[in-house]
């Protein structure tokens, strides 16, 4: 109770006034004989009572009409708020879908440009820490056709080779691996080497000294082994070194694994 009278105070206090004022003429005896002065006192009180009343009134029902239209106004904007959040996760699903088709049809202009069949399939993990550094796992099997040592590709760029099939699914081992090795060139100049992997780069070994190799050049597969086709992309030479009477080029990827969804994988 004492809550409520501390939260309406001043209101509570208004109407005492108001009721105080308007009940002074009863405590007078307004009689055909009193005195004219008495008359006009209470008349003057009685009109300037009704008019404070009719202020308190209008006052109370204007701030009250503003604070409805506030309640609505937040009501509405807390609507209006909920649909923008909506439209918002809808676009960002729209978004997702049409990326994921764009890359989905790149993958199939490049399988329908190759000669042997392959198969797409999405990475389903690629936590190092569950298949151990420098593996994934795709969502495609032997049910597929897909066999172990099969090249596993995005677009004209080397990813790793197939190294466990299952059923359903498959382990990669990619090209970053330290066990992974492939037959490789430079494609400006066909000097040859062999590209291995060292962790988060790769590494062209066996390069003979005169070879014509530089800072930038690219550097794709000869297709000279049973890894790759000839002409996948491998990586970027970004430092050359002497290595007992050789060469040897440190790569960066073409691709950054981390970030590719979709692979493709030839089955025969």
């Amino acid at each position: 109770m004492r809550k409520i009278f501390s939260k309406y105070q001043l209101f509570l206090s208004l109407i005492l006034i108001v009721a105080s004022i308007n009940l002074l003429p009863v405590l007078f005896d307004l009689k055909k004989n009193e005195n004219s002065l008495t008359t006009r006192l209470m008349l003057n009180i009685n009109l300037s009572s009704g008019t404070f009343a009719n202020y308190v009134k209008d006052g109370v029902r204007y701030y009250w009409d503003h604070y409805v239209d506030l309640v609505n106004t937040s009501i509405e904007n807390s609507h209006l708020k909920a649909q923008l959040q909506e439209m918002e996760a809808q676009n960002l699903v729209l978004t997702e879908v049409r990326l994921e088709n764009e890359r989905l049809k790149n993958l199939l202009n490049y399988k329908d440009s190759f000669k042997v069949e392959m198969v797409g399939a999405k990475i389903i993990g690629s936590n190092p820490s569950v298949i151990g550094p420098g593996f994934l796992i795709v969502d495609r099997g032997s049910s597929s056709g897909i066999k172990k040592g099969s090249p596993v590709l995005n677009d004209v760029r080397a990813i790793g080779t197939v190294d466990v099939v299952g059923e359903k699914t498959s382990t990669v081992m990619l090209m970053t691996n330290t066990s992974s090795v492939a037959d490789a060139i430079v494609q400006r100049s066909r000097v040859r080497g062999i590209v291995v992997g060292a962790g988060n780069h790769y590494v062209m070994k066996y390069i003979e000294q005169e070879g014509d190799i530089i800072v930038g050049d690219k550097i794709i597969s000869s297709g000279k082994d049973s890894m790759f086709p000839k002409s996948i992309v491998i990586g970027t030479v970004t430092k050359i070194e002497l290595d007992k009477g050789l060469k040897k080029a440190k790569i960066k990827p073409e691709i950054d694994v981390s970030k590719i969804e979709e692979v493709l994988i030839p089955i025969n």
